[in-house]
């Protein structure tokens, strides 16, 4: 699968972050939410790369298996000698939806090391670039992110909020926003951007401010079955939320992001990429698992 040569017209997606286990009551599924976004991105048509780390365990050999499986390319996955492969064990809440005990320390805290690495993602010429902030929190891992972002400039670069409880702070938080050209986040996460930037969290005056203080060119505020909003060239977009019969809302914001940045970088006018992004995550949101099945066709 890995052979099948990607279309020419694509953006090429670098991802950089966690590749990790998602340990559900019914068992283990892959994820990691950039390692997500990217593989909703190649399903999407775009060539795709992650970077990241595994333990030399067998979780690792099967994280990379399984990413080869999806065709991302795992050429950047390095495997730790001495770190265990990621896992997050996922509890049900009836009321929150998920709560979340993720695993530390883990293989991918260790990723980034130093010139080598980055001349051979300069070598494979991104496009773009997805970063979260779990894995940012430590030091090696931002580190290389910065120099991804301000060495190789891939053109296109997603910070995808998603704060986790204990795995931020707002130092980081506010380090990470100048190397973004485009930021989402959910309503919680915009009324942390809020606080941190003195203005009011809806998705215009928060776009402008992210425009005017790190030169920030669109932002997109989800409001799960409320909808999004999308502050993009001066204008704000707004789309109503879709009802399904959800089954699992873990990795329907990442499916989001995706669409989102797929419809961007195919020069799509922001309502109709807002749109887009909204019936991806809405139908990843009506099936099991952060990476379930889905077709292009199905999106609509």
């Amino acid at each position: 699968m890995g052979d099948k040569p990607p279309p020419p017209e694509r953006s090429r997606i670098l991802g950089i972050g966690e590749l990790l286990w998602d340990l559900f009551p019914h068992g283990p599924r892959l994820g990691g939410a950039p390692f997500n976004v990217v593989t909703n991105l190649r399903r999407l048509g775009h060539p795709a790369a992650f970077v990241s780390a595994v333990g030399d365990d067998e979780l690792g050999r099967a994280a990379v298996a399984a990413a080869d499986a999806l065709d991302v390319d795992a050429t950047f996955i390095a495997v730790s000698p001495d770190l265990p492969t990621g896992t997050v064990e996922v509890i049900p809440d009836p009321v929150e939806g998920h709560r979340f005990v993720i695993g530390s320390p883990a293989a991918y805290e260790s990723i980034g090391d130093g010139e080598a690495l980055i001349a051979r993602i300069a070598d494979w010429r991104p496009d773009a670039l997805v970063y979260g902030t779990l894995a940012q929190r430590f030091a090696g891992v931002s580190e290389l992110t910065g120099q991804v972002c301000l060495g190789v400039a891939p053109e296109h670069r997603l910070y995808d909020v998603n704060l986790r409880d204990g795995t931020w702070s707002p130092g980081l938080v506010l380090d990470l926003l100048p190397l973004a050209t485009i930021v989402k986040g959910n309503s919680d996460e915009a009324r942390v951007l809020g606080e941190l930037l003195g203005c009011d969290p809806d998705a215009a005056t928060l776009g402008r401010r992210l425009a005017e203080r790190y030169g920030i060119e669109a932002l997109c505020v989800t409001y799960g079955p409320d909808g999004a909003a999308l502050w993009a060239d001066g204008t704000l977009a707004e789309v109503d939320g879709i009802r399904v019969d959800m089954v699992d809302t873990v990795g329907a914001g990442d499916a989001f992001a995706a669409g989102l940045l797929h419809e961007m970088l195919v020069g799509r006018r922001p309502a109709e990429a807002l749109a887009f992004a909204n019936r991806l995550g809405a139908l990843v949101a009506s099936r099991p698992g952060a990476l379930p099945p889905w077709s292009t066709g199905e999106i609509g």
